[in-house]
């Protein structure tokens, strides 16, 4: 009697979690994999770039700032938010910069696939800025 009763749980645990899961893909458009548009961009004089890697369930951003001397430590901000009828959201992010070379990447979990964002990253330490709209994810 306990075995199709444990089984019997089973298949209502299976069943609630497809009753979440199909909806939840047809809704959010699920989607293969993607990278952004554009994959990176530079502030006017190329001197900072702001890089995107991954895709899917989660993207990485990562910070240059060519004019942060070397072995100095600078914060450098990310702020993005929804613009071009994505919902205005805003993410924010700090992320440590040393001298000029790449930062640790800052991890965007679940991205939109398709949302345009306005982005902006600024360093602390140089004043040293770069934005990009709209960067699509």
């Amino acid at each position: 009697m306990n075995i199709i009763r444990n089984i019997n749980k089973r298949v209502l645990a299976v069943g609630a979690a497809a009753a979440v899961a199909v909806p939840a893909m047809l809704l959010g458009g699920w989607r293969t994999a993607q990278a952004t548009n554009p994959v990176y961009f530079t502030n006017t004089d190329g001197s900072m770039q702001v890089i995107y890697g991954g895709g899917g369930l989660a993207l990485s951003v990562t910070v240059v700032d060519t004019t942060n001397p070397p072995g100095a430590t600078q914060l450098c901000h990310y702020h993005s938010v929804g613009v071009m009828n994505t919902l205005p959201f805003p993410y924010d992010a700090d992320v440590w910069v040393t001298g000029p070379t790449p930062s640790n990447p800052v991890t965007i979990l679940l991205p939109s696939p398709g949302a345009k964002y306005s982005v902006n990253v600024t360093c602390l330490g140089t004043g040293n800025s770069a934005a990009y709209s709209p960067v699509i994810f």
